[in-house]
């Protein structure tokens, strides 16, 4: 079995009942709008995961704190230690690290360094290449195909919550099931909390220790819920000044080439 949960001869309501949900890619004030401890109050409050992972850019402090808060107030819900490392050729999701990755390194190098602090990595967006790389201004930028096959990842974000990224994710799930046969993670990539557990990753167990083990086995889902109109505006508020402020930049000083499109998704998969 490879990202289809195991057959059981267990009754489908019990069954469920044995499955937690995991968002692993939320970020705090470093790239969002929301405190690490108004993430875990938000968690708490409006959702029903069971693991978070703060996965800030480059920088792990949020998720150090967000973790103590939610211990601290008694929070029934796990925070994994994560990062959104800035590798050459995209972004790659930190999980279960000790310390930060630093940025600027090759994706392979940036794979090999979360491998030696015990942690997992997992593709972020990918497939999605934008062409303004500002570095004032982090923004979302996934491995291509061509990375995305060579480098030795343990996951791929195939499903991100992003409101228009719903043919990316697409990519990304024809690019795993059909060549690379990886854990797949379904995440919110929230730059605000209402945005929290819109996309999530299920998984056989309730900790955080469990849902490694699902990783580790391919053994996820990738899952996403419909926006609500409200949180959609919210996002929309965010995100256009970073947009605009990532363009101008782009004039100014030169736009990124991005990978050729090799990949085609048959119009029968889905």
């Amino acid at each position: 079995m490879s990202h289809a949960m195991k057959t059981s001869k267990k009754s489908p309501k019990k069954n469920l009942q044995e499955l937690s949900k995991a968002d692993l890619h939320i970020h705090a004030l470093n790239d969002g709008k929301a405190t690490p401890e108004q993430i875990v109050d938000w968690v708490h409050e409006h959702t029903d995961l069971a693991v978070i992972a703060v996965t800030d850019h480059d920088e792990v402090d949020s998720a150090y704190e967000a973790r103590k808060i939610a211990k601290k107030k008694g929070y029934d819900f796990e925070v994994i230690i994560g990062e959104e490392v800035t590798a050459k050729e995209g972004h790659v999701l930190a999980l279960f690290i000790k310390e930060r990755v630093k940025p600027g390194m090759s994706a392979k190098e940036t794979i090999a360094e979360i491998h030696r602090q015990g942690g997992l990595a997992i593709a972020a967006h990918p497939m999605f290449q934008t062409r303004l790389r500002n570095p004032k201004h982090d923004s979302m930028d996934g491995v291509g195909a061509v990375t995305l096959i060579k480098e030795k990842f343990d996951g791929v974000e195939t499903v991100n919550a992003t409101p228009t990224f719903s043919a990316i994710n697409l990519k990304a799930k024809y690019v795993n099931r059909g060549l690379l046969l990886k854990a797949e993670t379904g995440s919110s990539d929230a730059h605000i909390k209402e945005a929290i557990g819109v996309g999530y990753t299920l998984f056989e167990g309730k900790t955080a220790a469990d849902l490694r083990r699902a990783l580790e086995k391919r053994q996820t889902q990738a899952h996403i819920k419909k926006w609500h109109a409200s949180g959609l505006f919210k996002y929309i508020v965010f995100y256009v000044p970073t947009a605009i402020r990532n363009i101008v930049w782009g004039l100014r000083h030169g736009f990124s080439a991005k990978e050729p499109k090799i990949i085609n998704v048959t119009k029968d998969f889905e």
